[in-house]
């Protein structure tokens, strides 16, 4: 047992080191090409650029129904490439819905989500759905295999491959075409190369394939559908609605300004934090019925060294926000600054928070997420009707705000450690 608990820790820094090493280089190329990118844009374009992903980040949330998370965790390869198939059909139907629905109702619907200012662009929305989406149905696989080195490799081509198209497209004067089909290039960017790898590592594993099998898993993982779809929806909602509703109460420059300020401050937060939190969840899926005390031990150890990662750059933040943002963006982005200065303790509490998701998929504990994120855009919306009422200005909304998810991120802690509390003593 020893020794599979040291292997399992050699491994597991392994891996941490592989993902957080392909984050960390994709982030640095893009802070290197961001005050390129931020001379070339103007804040007008950063908020169509805003608005559009918190629409796609809403929508690309029901891609595959969340059955690729059934991916790393199932009995055995045969039922794993079933679910496989399974989220890749599902995909693709939700992908040709969603391209009708905009069709046909594109500016009734963009109007509903207070977002008509997209709507020359909603067509690049079922694209960007589809992309995103196949890039998490093939990262499943990628995490089943533990390999991590291919999925490290897909962090620097997305980088290199975003931030080239934004570049060339900006400098062909493309307006916010140029930002969305960066976000949408650098999306698919490695999705051929795990394709490929799922391959070569079995040749046979398509043949096993079968409606028989893949009814089957549909019906045993139907807990993802029924509760991690609709809680990673709700988590998305509460995410982007504040978004779309200061669009439409600030206007697109102040969500540009918004939105280079959580793209700058969140970005090592979602790469390097999500890197970390994909391998926590990889190595809990292998370890969540022999030895949940060592889930324990990894998320307790996390959590410290997550803190101490995050602690500097947010007190830099803290104290230099505007002046290092109108130093490295430009004059017209100093505001930014401020707004990043705000969000700081967002930000803080979701990166030392992240892996603790993971926590509940592997336990099949998806009710009690999706509960919290019920709560969570609950609040957001009385937030912003308070905003509306008080006739608020940026700074007082997008502060509240930021107290309000550091709350609830450090809710989400407390219940995941719960649940592992419970899961040791249940196999005891």
């Amino acid at each position: 047992m020893e020794k599979i608990r040291n292997l399992t820790k050699g491994n597991f820094a392994k891996s941490v080191i592989l993902l957080t090493g392909g984050a960390i280089f994709a982030q640095v190329i893009t802070f290197v090409v961001s005050p390129i990118i931020t001379r070339i844009y103007s804040p007008v374009d950063y908020g169509i650029l805003t608005v559009y992903n918190a629409v796609l980040g809403i929508v690309s949330m029901m891609g595959a129904l969340s059955y690729e998370e059934a991916i790393p965790i199932a009995d055995d390869d045969e039922k794993a490439v079933n679910i496989f198939s399974l989220c890749i059909m599902i995909l693709l139907t939700i992908t040709i819905i969603v391209s009708i629905l905009l069709f046909f109702f594109g500016e009734n619907l963009l109007e509903l989500l207070n977002a008509k200012e997209i709507l020359k662009y909603k067509y690049f929305i079922p694209i960007g759905l589809f992309s995103i989406g196949l890039y998490i149905i093939v990262s499943g696989w990628a995490f089943r295999k533990k390999n991590f080195k291919a999925l490290a490799k897909t962090k620097y081509s997305q980088s290199i491959v975003g931030n080239v198209t934004k570049i060339g497209l900006g400098l062909l004067s493309f307006g916010p075409i140029g930002l969305i089909l960066g976000r949408i290039f650098a999306e698919s960017a490695g999705i051929f190369d795990l394709l490929r790898s799922m391959v070569k590592d079995d040749k046979n594993i398509l043949k096993k394939i079968n409606i028989k099998t893949m009814t089957y898993v549909a019906k045993r993982y139907i807990k993802f559908p029924l509760f991690s779809a609709p809680t990673i929806l709700l988590i998305s909602l509460s995410t982007q609605v504040p978004i779309i509703l200061m669009s439409t109460i600030y206007g697109s420059k102040v969500v540009g300004l918004y939105g280079i300020a959580i793209t700058v401050t969140y970005l090592p937060a979602t790469l390097v934090g999500k890197s970390i939190e994909s391998v926590f969840y990889g190595e809990s899926a292998s370890l969540r019925h022999e030895n949940p005390e060592r889930i324990k031990e990894l998320s307790d150890k996390l959590m410290l060294k997550l803190i101490l990662l995050a602690g500097i750059p947010m007190l830099i933040l803290i104290a230099f926000g505007p002046q290092l943002f109108s130093i490295v963006f430009g004059a017209a982005w100093r505001e930014a600054g401020i707004y990043s200065r705000l969000s700081t303790i967002a930000t803080f509490s979701y990166f030392i928070s992240q892996p603790s998701s993971a926590i509940f998929i592997v336990f099949e504990e998806q009710t009690q997420l999706f509960f919290l994120n019920v709560v969570k855009l609950i609040l957001v919306l009385i937030l912003f009707q308070a905003i509306k009422m008080m006739n608020l200005d940026s700074y007082a909304a997008i502060f509240i705000l930021s107290l309000i998810m550091a709350a609830l991120d450090f809710g989400k802690y407390i219940m995941a450690q719960k649940i592992l509390r419970d899961a040791i003593k249940t196999k005891y």
